[in-house]
């Protein structure tokens, strides 16, 4: 009773307080307005007493005008008098301090704005602090298989709905029913880079643009061509539909929905992700992180991150998490600085995605889905993640086969909230046709000749140029041509290409050896015979050869045996330097040495390591054995050393090995991780979306899936618009750089400029 009173009598109290501040503001009002009637008939009579003072010196005036005139004066003077000292009177009961008040009032509305307004609260506002729903054990795995993506780079939960985005547009699925279906709105070669959920607004960012779907209805949010940039890698939104923009290669954006604009000191970078702490924004790059106020940004000059890939980050207001392709690194922020450390030694090590709930991190990477909780990384799952997405109550884990739907069982103190029910398994029926892969973007390269719009086989145009001109090309476009194999050199089963200063050699396992040059397919006589189905060369000549099949130096377009099939039983691998000496890798790892005419044991390789070895080299005065592992190093004199590949290499094997130049060796791995041996040093480039299955050097890396065709450009691999259903072999530049030789199973493509 007695605390209702209390609250009673401190409603009253402010009642009271608004009366009377309701009245003050009244007669401060009324008398400012009295002051301001005071003032106007002081300078009205002023300018009466002016004109009397003036008639008064007027040398005609005389005594007796001259005596009312002074009378006139000196009762103007007494009615001034009296409206002064009714003003000072009503000044003294106004507020005279308010003048003052008033230019503090600016002054600190001038120095709030300095300190708390700046784009980084505009573009980028802090993100509620939900709490952690994530914390138990896993209560119920679902996994729905999935198709329609090679490439997977963002996924979100959007409406109830899982929204998943790639290189196949935009496919959403439906909780409830698991059906998926892809968005036809979007252009068929958009490209979905990122989304991004803004209160009932999905923003899709991606090549060639920006979509935002709401209410059901997909538009484009700048049709009228606002946008600068079209090849958008990364969005992020805040309030008021402001958008930070990433772009490739041109930095950072910042625009409304009617003006964009650049964003300084972000010029020539690709920006990847964005993230806030504090009144800082942070933008990771790919080969950096840049921190400012959204005005100018700076490098964070980090160690722990020398030498690591950027490829996802994600802030909280005390945490910093970054993935990279050596594991989760993570920044504490204490009263002081900022800490950084690696959360785990081992897996997960290549990231692929990572997102915050509370305080638990989900972590998807090739090594499978991780969680991070109370200083403990746990694997829930081995199989390989993409991207992931939290909602109230799930956790989806998606990849380009899968879609893994985690629902977990709340930890102590948890109240959980459930969305639609988890679909069981098999009960995935797309509704419309989805693509099985879409091509990416091609990015341009200076040697390369302007593909333009290529045609597939069936002539339907896929891609433009990413460097092209908006303006749409009105050309008819001319057929690419294509040249056949000849007649004797039907359904041939290829196995390795080289080249040659003439021509081109190419190994087959059933039809022998042949050369093509000038768009003519002819046979190289003397290895006619099946067995013969690999190829090596050194500066001057080439050599073929076979499990069992002997091993033979090629002149022009005729081959004679140097080796005898005996002493090549079990053959896996030759290396030819430039005097002629051969050197043989067997698979029980021995390695033989033919120099003028005599074959002789030069080494043995541990056998920890038998049966995975698949290649041989030599770089500077080091030999090279690719096995499954890693690259074993070798130098006369000195034992046999293991450079492992980073990451698990337990469902990988080599897939394919090439010789770059005189100093490097590239290595595909099964699982589409691609490695570089340079310097003593074995690199991580980069990984392809598709299986590899063999591998050429010609200008650049070139790098042939089962579905396309790579290669490497800036420190990336970039998927060219070429689309085939025959094994690709390798791809070689013509020396004029005008149009590209790519060799398949059922003939040579020639791509040309337009």
């Amino acid at each position: 009773m007695e605390e209702k009173q209390n609250e009673q009598s401190k409603i009253e109290k402010w009642l009271y307080g608004a009366v009377d501040a309701m009245f003050w503001v009244i007669d401060e009002t009324a008398r400012w307005w009295e002051i301001g009637r005071i003032l106007v008939k002081v300078k009205n009579l002023r300018r009466s007493q002016y004109n009397l003072v003036k008639r008064l010196s007027a040398s005609n005036c005389s005594p007796e005008e001259s005596e009312n005139l002074q009378a006139e004066i000196k009762n103007l003077n007494d009615l001034l008098n009296s409206f002064y000292a009714k003003e000072e009177f009503l000044r003294s009961k106004c507020f005279s301090y308010l003048p003052q008040v008033v230019f503090i009032l600016f002054a600190v509305a001038f120095l709030y704005g300095i300190l708390n307004i700046h784009p980084a609260n505009s573009y980028l506002p802090h993100k509620a602090e939900d709490a952690a729903k994530f914390g138990g054990q896993i209560s119920r795995v679902r996994d729905l298989p999935f198709m329609g993506h090679s490439v997977i780079t963002s996924a979100k939960w959007f409406n109830n709905n899982l929204y998943v985005g790639g290189d196949g547009g935009l496919t959403v699925i439906d909780t409830t029913t698991a059906i998926a279906t892809r968005t036809t709105e979007l252009p068929n070669d958009f490209f979905v880079r990122d989304l991004e959920i803004e209160s009932d607004k999905m923003f899709i960012a991606g090549f060639s643009g920006i979509y935002v779907l709401e209410n059901t209805i997909l538009r484009n949010f700048y049709p009228n061509g606002e946008l600068p940039e079209k090849l958008i890698n990364s969005i992020a939104v805040g309030g008021g539909n402001n958008l930070l923009i990433g772009t490739v290669g041109r930095g950072l954006l910042r625009g409304t929905a009617t003006k964009v604009v650049y964003s300084h000191g972000t010029q020539k970078r690709t920006v990847k992700d964005f993230g806030r702490q504090g009144n800082e924004l942070w933008l990771m790059c790919e080969d950096e992180i840049l921190t400012g106020r959204g005005d100018s940004f700076k490098p964070l000059n980090l160690q722990i991150l020398a030498g690591r890939k950027l490829l996802c980050m994600e802030t909280t207001e005390k945490v910093v998490y970054v993935g990279t392709d050596q594991g989760v690194v993570a920044g504490y922020r204490n009263a002081r600085n900022q800490v950084w450390t690696i959360l785990s030694a081992g897996k997960p090590g290549h990231i692929n995605d990572i997102v915050v709930s509370g305080d638990i991190l989900f972590v998807g990477s090739d090594e499978g889905v991780f969680r991070f909780s109370k200083g403990r990384m746990d694997r829930l799952s081995a199989v390989p993640c993409n991207s992931l997405a939290v909602c109230d109550t799930f956790l989806a884990a998606v990849n380009k086969n899968s879609i893994m739907l985690f629902e977990f069982s709340p930890a102590p103190g948890e109240l959980p909230s459930y969305m639609a029910p988890i679909p069981e398994i098999g009960t995935y029926t797309p509704i419309l046709p989805i693509m099985p892969q879409l091509p990416q973007t091609r990015l341009q390269y200076g040697r390369l000749p302007d593909f333009g719009l290529l045609e597939s086989d069936n002539k339907t145009p896929l891609v433009q140029s990413a460097l092209a001109s908006d303006t749409p090309d009105t050309e008819e476009k001319t057929v690419k041509p294509f040249v056949k194999l000849p007649a004797e050199l039907q359904k041939p089963l290829f196995t390795n290409i080289v080249e040659t200063d003439k021509h081109y050699l190419l190994a087959t396992e059933n039809r022998g050896i042949w050369a093509y040059s000038d768009d003519k397919w002819l046979s190289v006589s003397g290895v006619e015979k099946p067995g013969i189905s690999a190829l090596a060369k050194n500066s001057s000549k080439e050599y073929a050869y076979g499990d069992g099949a002997g091993v033979f130096e090629i002149n022009g377009l005729t081959a004679h045996k140097i080796i005898d099939e005996n002493e090549t039983k079990n053959i896996l691998s030759i290396y030819a330097e430039a005097d002629g000496t051969l050197f043989l890798l067997f698979n029980n790892g021995l390695i033989k040495k033919y120099n003028n005419g005599r074959l002789t044991d030069f080494s043995n390789i541990p056998k920890e390591l038998a049966d995975q070895y698949s290649y041989i080299c030599k770089i500077a005065d080091k030999y090279l054995v690719v096995t499954d592992m890693g690259i074993l190093t070798y130098s006369q004199g000195k034992a046999w050393n293991l450079m492992y590949f980073k990451g698990s290499t337990e469902n990988a094997k080599v897939a394919s090995s090439v010789q770059g130049n005189s100093s490097n060796l590239y290595t595909a791995l099964s699982d589409g991780r691609i490695f570089e041996y340079k310097n003593e040093k074995l690199e991580f480039l980069g990984v392809i979306t598709d299986q590899p299955v063999a591998m050429n050097f010609s200008a650049l890396l070139w790098v042939a899936g089962k579905e396309g065709l790579f290669f490497l450009e800036n420190n990336g691999f970039v998927q060219t618009p070429l689309r085939t259903e025959d094994k690709i072999i390798g791809a070689f530049p013509t020396k004029n750089n005008t149009s590209i030789l790519v060799f398949t199973g059922s003939g040579v493509k020639i791509l040309s400029d337009r």
